[in-house]
C-alpha cells in the first residue's frame, strides 16, 4: 500500500489553468487594498455590500479571462523558481541535492491561482447591484520536516532506508527499524485545493442619513471540485485525506467506494458557500467595509480516500536531481509493512469546511484622482486546505493621472508570503460617457525583481473588461 506524501505536479496543473488574496483581480492586485474599493462582479468573494454604488455612471460590467498567478517560498532563490524550477536538463549532484533538501526543511512554498472566466453585473441606485461570476481557484501550501524534505531529494538513499536491494534495474530502500508516520513526518503540512465557483450576489443601500451611507450584500455560491489534498501532521495527530480526480492520476492500490472511473477532469465534490458584506460611506470620501467570507463546506465524494497510520518501511524512488518538483507524481512514495494495515482507507465522502475569514478596509479619496486604503485579513477556520495561517494585512493607493491609465502601489504582509510591495498598471484604449474598455498587468511583488531571496513570482491580468449601459439614478 502506498503512502503518496506530496503531489506538487497538482500546483503546476492547477493554477496554469486558472494577492493579495484576490489574486485574478488585475486591477486590484497591485493597489494592497481591494474591500472598500472594488465594486460590480470583482467584488464577489470579497465584498458583496459593494454592489450598491458604482466607479463609473455605467449600469453594467462584463469581464473575461481575469488571470492570476502567484508563487511565494523560501527555500530557493528568485532565479531557481523562475528558471531552474521548472528545467529538468539541469541535474543535481548528492551535495546538491542534500543542500535543497535543507533549504526545504521547515520552508513552506506557496502557490494561489485563479481565472475569472465570466463575469457580469447591473447596477442602479434603485433595485442595487447584481452580479455574476464564475471562477476557478487553486491553493497549494507545504512546509516540510527534515525527513520529508530528504525523502523528496535523496529518495531511498537517505541514511533512514539503511538497506538496499537491487533487483535488475530496479532499486528498493528499506528501514530494518521502521517508525510511525506520525514521527517520522512530525511537523509537515502539506494543503491543496481546486474549485469551480459559481457567484450569485445582490447588494443594495440600505440606510441614507444626512452625509452617511449604509450598503449591504449577500453572495451565494454552488462549488464545484475538481481536486482536494491534505496532510497534515502535528501535536493534535494526523489529518489525512485525497480526492483528486482521475486527470491527476494518482493510484493509492486500494478500493474506495467512492471510486471514478474513467479519465480527465471530472468533478470529486460539491458544496455551497456564502458571502455577507456591509459598507459605510461618509460623505464622497471616506469608506469603511466589513466582510464575512467563504461561510458553507464542501462534500467531497469522488475517489475519497482517508490517510491512516502506519510505518514508514520502503521507499522505490531515487529522489529527483533538479528542482522542477512539478514534474513528478509521487515525489515520496513510501510503502508501509505487509503486516501494517493500509495506509488509505476509502471512504463514501468526506466534508470539509471552506476556508472563512474575515476581511475589513478602509479608504480616503486624497484627491480626484488619489485615494488610499488599507485591508486587513483575518482567517477564521484553521488547517483547512485554502486557509491562512496567520492575519494578512495590506496598504496602498491608486493614482489616476489621465483618464486612460490608473497606476497603483501597496504593502502586503502576511506569514505565507512574506512582505511584499504590489505594482499595477491599467489603460482604456476608451472610455467615455457611454462606456469603457480596461485591460492591465499587476505584480504581487515587485521587489522580488530587486532580490535573490524570499521571492513572490506572480503576475495578474485583464484585458476583456467592459463597462456599458446609463445607470438610473
Amino acid at each position: 500500500m502506498k503512502q503518496v506524501l506530496t503531489l506538487f505536479s497538482l500546483v503546476l496543473l492547477s493554477v496554469s489553468l486558472t494577492a493579495q488574496t484576490d489574486i485574478n483581480v488585475f486591477n486590484a492586485t497591485g493597489g494592497g487594498y481591494s474591500v472598500t474599493r472594488l465594486t460590480d462582479y470583482q467584488c464577489l468573494g470579497i465584498n458583496p455590500a459593494n454592489l450598491g454604488w458604482t466607479w463609473s455612471d455605467n449600469s453594467m460590467n462584463l469581464g473575461l479571462f481575469e488571470t492570476g498567478l502567484s508563487i511565494h517560498t523560501g527555500a530557493l532563490t528568485r532565479k531557481q523558481v523562475m528558471k531552474d524550477m521548472f528545467d529538468e536538463s539541469i541535474h543535481l549532484d548528492m551535495d546538491q541535492r542534500r543542500d535543497a533538501a535543507s533549504a526545504f526543511t521547515g520552508e513552506g512554498l506557496w502557490a494561489q491561482g485563479g481565472m475569472t472566466w465570466l463575469g457580469f453585473s447591473y447596477q442602479d441606485d434603485k433595485l442595487g447591484g447584481f452580479a455574476f461570476s464564475a471562477r476557478d481557484r487553486g491553493f497549494w501550501n507545504t512546509v516540510f520536516n527534515s525527513e520529508a524534505a530528504r525523502f523528496v531529494f535523496l529518495g531511498f538513499y537517505d541514511p533512514y532506508f539503511d538497506s538496499l536491494v537491487v533487483n535488475g534495474e530496479d532499486t528498493v530502500g528499506y528501514a530494518t527499524d521502521p517508525e510511525f508516520a506520525s514521527k517520522v513526518y512530525a511537523g509537515t503540512n502539506m494543503q491543496f485545493i481546486w474549485y469551480r465557483e459559481y457567484n450569485l450576489a445582490y447588494g443594495r443601500k440600505m440606510l441614507e442619513y444626512n452625509d452617511w451611507k449604509l450598503f449591504a450584500g449577500l453572495g451565494l455560491k454552488y462549488l464545484v471540485g475538481y481536486g482536494s489534498f491534505q496532510y497534515l501532521q502535528n501535536e493534535a495527530g494526523l489529518t489525512a485525506y485525497s480526492a483528486l480526480a482521475p486527470v491527476f492520476e494518482v493510484d493509492y492500490d486500494t478500493p474506495t467506494p467512492s471510486k471514478i472511473d474513467g479519465t480527465g477532469l471530472k468533478k470529486t465534490g460539491s458544496g455551497f458557500g456564502a458571502d455577507l458584506g456591509v459598507s459605510v460611506h461618509y460623505g464622497e470620501d471616506w469608506k469603511f467595509s466589513l466582510a464575512l467570507n467563504d461561510i458553507g463546506s464542501i462534500k467531497w465524494d469522488g475517489n475519497v480516500y482517508e490517510g491512516q497510520e502506519v510505518k514508514v518501511w520502503k521507499i522505490e524512488t531515487p529522489g529527483i536531481d533538479n528542482y522542477n518538483i512539478f514534474s513528478q507524481g509521487e515525489l515520496i512514495s513510501t510503502d508501509n509493512a505487509p503486516d501494517d494495515p493500509g495506509q488509505w482507507k476509502g471512504l463514501e465522502n468526506k466534508t470539509v469546511a471552506l476556508p472563512m475569514h474575515l476581511r475589513t478596509g478602509i479608504s480616503y479619496k486624497l484627491h480626484e484622482k488619489v485615494e488610499a486604503g488599507a485591508d486587513l485579513y483575518l482567517p477564521l477556520t484553521e488547517d483547512v486546505p485554502g486557509a491562512y495561517e496567520g492575519p494578512l494585512f495590506g496598504l496602498g493607493a491608486v493614482y489616476e493621472p489621465a483618464k486612460w491609465v490608473q497606476l497603483s502601489l501597496g504593502l502586503v504582509s502576511g506569514k505565507e508570503t512574506g512582505t511584499n510591495i504590489p505594482i499595477g498598471i491599467s489603460f482604456f484604449p476608451a472610455r467615455d460617457e457611454d462606456g469603457s474598455w480596461q485591460l492591465g498587468i499587476a505584480l504581487r511583488d515587485v521587489s522580488t525583481y530587486l532580490k535573490e531571496s524570499e521571492p513572490t513570482v506572480s503576475f495578474a491580468f485583464g484585458f476583456l473588461r467592459f463597462s456599458f449601459g446609463q445607470k438610473k439614478h
